[in-house]
């Protein structure tokens, strides 16, 4: 019965003044879609919650989406009310998180090279049943403190890593040859459950991660979205997908610079079936003048484009992503030419369509320069190729 409203929670409420039965029902609706966050200003409120659930049903059993934000963070950074002189460290505090066994989706943060043993143990033993992690803002140790909470998972199926870093990392010259001495002894090998990698690193985190990957041949992910900042960490993206491209059915690459490498090549992902690439470029109005003029911005994308071989490619997503205001002149020095002479190969002949994602502010320019340089010129293209706002 509950699932009839599960969408709509105003009268799912108004049942709840008569009967009873529907609080769990509630519950379970309220925490389906919704994220919790604990961090210092209210974890002594949720640990209530703990402690009463050991007595009772609470609502602690029904939270699917967790996210544990420790110390100093980010997070409250934001806050305008009084700094709030209590820690929360998680040493000390997720052994004490009993109870949650309807987490699937858990996302760290604030940890800042304070973590040890007691939190690998209490993630293993607390939220084993995780299938998706999220790392955002952390400082580690060391590498395999890194790969000791992702082995903490062993059900885990996506895994998000943002803002990264590793200490260890910046005391060698991260390279593929040098992952050796950068590992345990005893590497964990990639969980065979892994499908979805987002991956937003710095450049040795980068390195590391991929040589990581391809030294255990992570052939279980299908879905990755990369974001490619530097040359060396692009030649460690660019070995994994030469090693395991054939598993690979979905890719997003968060930024397409000019630094690929020679042999970048996308030919051994025969699987792929959606491509997204974010490009970007200068404008005019950007007083610093910094990044790839427009006229040279689609030669990373194209250049990508031109090493696809997946025959059933159904969907390519291109992000336009200027750092300043953009004319309809700018927009039109971009080698649109180049770009469809790609786009009407035989090889994108299966092609679903080929869509443009500009900002709110630039949206009808760019359908302007498109039907101009696309759909008129070249009118074949016109039922594949569309432009729509991002967000």
């Amino acid at each position: 019965m509950s699932s009839r409203y599960s969408m709509d929670v105003k009268p799912l409420s108004q049942k709840l003044l008569t009967c009873r039965a529907w609080l769990r029902a509630s519950w379970r609706n309220l925490f389906s879609q919704r994220r919790i966050v604990v961090d210092r200003t209210n974890f002594e409120s949720f640990l209530e919650f703990i402690e009463l659930d050991s007595l009772s049903v609470t609502i602690i059993r029904f939270i699917r989406s967790l996210h544990i934000e420790q110390g100093e963070s980010w997070l409250l950074y934001r806050s305008t009310g009084p700094r709030n002189p209590k820690t929360f460290q998680f040493d000390d505090y997720l052994q004490r998180l009993v109870g949650l066994v309807s987490v699937k989706s858990l996302r760290l943060g604030g940890i800042r090279r304070d973590i040890g043993p007691p939190t690998i143990a209490a993630l293993r033993h607390n939220f084993a049943g995780v299938s998706v992690l999220e790392i955002h803002s952390v400082v580690l140790a060391s590498a395999e403190q890194f790969l000791d909470i992702l082995s903490s998972f062993p059900s885990l199926s996506g895994l998000v890593l943002g803002g990264v870093a590793i200490d260890s990392l910046s005391e060698v010259q991260c390279t593929h040859d040098s992952l050796h001495t950068l590992l345990p002894p005893h590497t964990p090998p990639v969980p065979t459950t892994l499908t979805e990698l987002v991956c937003n690193l710095p450049q040795d985190e980068t390195i590391f991660l991929f040589s990581w990957l391809t030294l255990r041949g992570a052939v279980s992910i299908r879905k990755l979205n990369v974001t490619l900042y530097h040359e060396l960490s692009n030649a460690a993206v660019s070995k994994y997908l030469r090693d395991v491209g054939p598993s690979v059915e979905e890719l997003t690459i968060g930024s397409a610079d000019i630094n690929l490498p020679d042999d970048f090549t996308l030919s051994p992902c025969v699987m792929l079936s959606t491509l997204g690439i974010s490009v970007q470029f200068r404008s005019r109005s950007n007083a610093l003048n910094l990044g790839v003029p427009p006229t040279e911005c689609f030669i990373p994308l194209i250049k990508i484009l031109q090493t696809i071989s997946a025959k059933q490619l159904k969907e390519v997503n291109i992000w336009l992503r200027p750092n300043g205001h953009m004319t309809q002149e700018e927009y039109e020095q971009l080698d649109w030419d180049g770009l469809a002479t790609v786009i009407e190969q035989p090889l994108f002949k299966s092609l679903f369509r080929f869509r443009f994602f500009a900002s709110p502010k630039h949206v009808e320019i760019v359908r302007r320069v498109i039907k101009k340089r696309i759909w008129e010129q070249h009118p074949l293209l016109a039922p594949v190729v569309r432009i729509r706002a991002w967000g």
